[in-house]
């Protein structure tokens, strides 16, 4: 990427419910039938070409069974079988010693054969591109409050619903600053969690990491949307969130409180944003956080011309 190019080099070796656009969101109770899963397509189905022989050694790596734990494990059942025989002292040092001695060869041939290095060497316009993606997520990591979206619905009992039409599933989650499992990397890498799927946002690629292996998906085929919420907030509400208007837990027809319910309260609406990221090899992945400012500076870092931003 850029006029000098990127460069990597790899060493290996020998629920929340609730809604939103354009009708407010709510978390509330519903059946299961009223939402739909919010489905994104396998890891091992995000194919990048480009990345072909990088994501055979990663998975490779990931998929690798470590020698560490089965040596403790055998060191372990052996000193039980020898408390349990009634063993000499000395037979009780020298298994220590074995299991330490095989335990520090397990560890370094662990580290040797199973873990990948990446080190990126970044021209001036690719470092600019990684800034721009960098500043915005701090500020979405720095957001009082981060939800993955893993399931949507419509629902026509708007009354019990706060008024509103569509439910969400929600989860609470915290973007940071880290690197793939055995992976040792240069660099501190955009992470985002989706379930049981995690986004490494590398310079050059999205590295999408689940049970089934890992994807990728090329920068250049990655469409990045971001939308702003009306959500009725019926949990905590963050402090750095906008409040839009109010609504009733039980709502009647002109908009006020069912008085048949007692337990009836007002609820707050707030101003979230949204954030997509899908693929045509299928990825999608769904967020909300309690700034909308945020989602949208985080999508401008992936607009072709997106002007520097100073970290």
């Amino acid at each position: 990427m850029g006029r000098g190019g990127l460069y990597y080099r790899q060493t290996i070796s020998p629920k929340r419910r609730g809604e939103f656009l354009p009708t407010p969101t709510r978390p509330v109770p519903a059946p299961a039938e009223e939402v739909q899963q919010i489905a994104s397509a396998s890891a091992v189905a995000l194919t990048d070409s480009s990345a072909a022989d990088l994501l055979a050694e990663l998975t490779r790596v990931k998929n690798r069974t470590d020698r560490l734990p089965i040596v403790l494990a055998v060191g372990m059942v052996a000193l039980c079988g020898l408390g349990l025989s009634g063993a000499e002292w000395w037979a009780y040092s020298i298994t220590i010693i074995v299991t330490a001695v095989l335990a520090l060869w397990a560890r370094h041939f662990d580290v040797l054969n199973g873990t990948a290095i990446l080190n990126y060497s970044l021209d001036p316009v690719v470092t600019q591109k990684f800034v721009n993606l960098q500043a915005p997520f701090r500020q979405l990591a720095a957001c009082e409050g981060v939800w993955h979206i893993d399931a949507a619905g419509h629902t026509s009992d708007w009354k019990r619903n706060a008024g509103v039409n569509t439910l969400l599933n929600r989860k609470e989650m915290h973007p940071l600053f880290s690197r793939p499992p055995k992976v040792q990397c240069n660099l501190e890498l955009p992470t985002l969690e989706a379930g049981n799927t995690t986004l490494y946002f590398f310079p050059d690629r999205l590295l999408v990491y689940d049970s089934s292996g890992i994807g990728a998906v090329a920068y250049s085929d990655l469409k990045v949307d971001a939308q702003v919420s009306r959500f009725v907030e019926g949990e905590r509400v963050p402090r750095d969130s906008q409040q839009v208007d109010s609504t009733w837990r039980y709502v009647n027809k002109k908009g006020g409180p069912d008085r048949r319910f007692s337990n009836n309260r007002e609820l707050p609406i707030m101003q979230y944003g949204v954030l997509t990221f899908s693929s045509a090899s299928g990825l999608n992945a769904l967020f909300m956080c309690s700034r909308a400012d945020v989602t949208t500076a985080f999508r401008n870092a992936f607009a072709p011309n997106a002007p520097p931003v100073v970290s």
